[in-house]
């Protein structure tokens, strides 16, 4: 999907290009014009140069692929110039939630210094971000008309496709786990009394499920540490297992459920199939919706001007 599936020149492309910006132009030969829009040679070459930096890509990489970063230059300023006649905006609000979100693993200024590292300044990075935040909110505000996905609809998928959704063998377990031998042993030895499992996972288990009922969800042999899974995959379902050690502590676990390999079941999998029809369904939104944009707004490249510079900077 062109614009919400992130390819690698969508990523970077957020610290790269101010799409929204009406002051892009310079005194250099104009390369782009979208609208009021316009991106000269000067632009083009900063753009690669940037790229270049931020992920560790040769800058004859880019330039060989540089009708795809003009495409989403192009595609990104149309968006811009609908969301600007529809007065849809981006609240500083907005603006700061993303940025704590997105700097909130870092240790305190070290954010900023990776900005500088990368010869990046912080406030060029925020109006970058800006602009990126504000075309994917016009992108939602254009798609949010598309109604919900119909049961019939995920139904038929599902009957239609029946290769997709099988699973392998699996189990749905639960377990307590400990740091040491003994503290295992102290566990078991409650269980052995008929104390409940649950409410030991809750009070004694170094890891305790995130879920009320203490149920892990389907689990399969290649999710699980070999010792584990040997267990999980043997063990009587209902019966309390003996003490297992893995590299993450010592395990007690109890089997609630085992199925063989099968199709998984129409409610299983219906939030799957529901969120790929809807992105099926807003991939040709989008797609109708940016050529109506190209006939609504003036678009220029100057194609003689673009090879040129490729050519020019192909060997750098």
């Amino acid at each position: 999907m062109r614009y919400y599936i992130f390819s690698f020149l969508y990523l970077i492309f957020l610290f790269t290009w101010p799409a929204c910006s009406s002051k892009m132009g310079s005194s250099e030969a104009i390369v782009i014009t979208v609208g009021d829009r316009s991106v000269t040679v000067g632009d083009i070459q900063r753009i690669v140069k940037i790229t270049s930096l931020e992920n560790g890509i040769p800058k004859k990489v880019i330039w060989s692929s540089i009708d795809s970063l003009v495409g989403k230059i192009v595609d990104d300023s149309l968006i811009c110039e609908y969301g600007k006649d529809k007065g849809i905006t981006l609240s500083e609000i907005e603006l700061e939630r993303a940025i704590q979100d997105i700097v909130k693993d870092y240790p305190e200024s070290s954010f900023e210094e990776t900005l500088l590292n990368s010869c990046i300044d912080y406030d060029e990075w925020k109006e970058r971000l800006r602009e990126q935040l504000l075309i994917k909110k016009i992108v939602r505000e254009q798609t949010k008309s598309l109604g919900p996905v119909s049961y019939d609809a995920i139904k038929s998928y599902y009957q239609e496709r029946e290769e997709d959704f099988w699973h392998p063998p699996r189990a749905r377990f639960i377990q307590t786990v400990h740091k040491t031998k003994r503290d295992a042993e102290a566990v078991l030895a409650r269980l052995s009394e008929g104390e409940d499992m649950a409410e030991l996972v809750r009070e004694q288990s170094v890891y305790p499920e995130p879920q009320g009922d203490f149920d892990r969800g389907w689990a399969t042999k290649d999710m699980l540490p070999p010792s584990l899974s040997d267990m999980v995959f043997s063990i009587p379902v209902g019966e309390v297992s003996n003490i297992i050690e893995t590299p993450y502590g010592f395990h007690i676990i109890k089997v609630l459920k085992r199925e063989p390999r099968g199709r998984k079941e129409l409610l299983e999998v219906m939030g799957q199939i529901e969120k790929r029809l809807l992105s099926e369904a807003m991939e040709r939104h989008y797609t109708v919706w940016l050529e109506q944009l190209k006939n609504t707004y003036p678009v220029t490249v100057n194609h003689t001007l673009l090879d040129k510079v490729r050519t020019n900077n192909k060997d750098s």
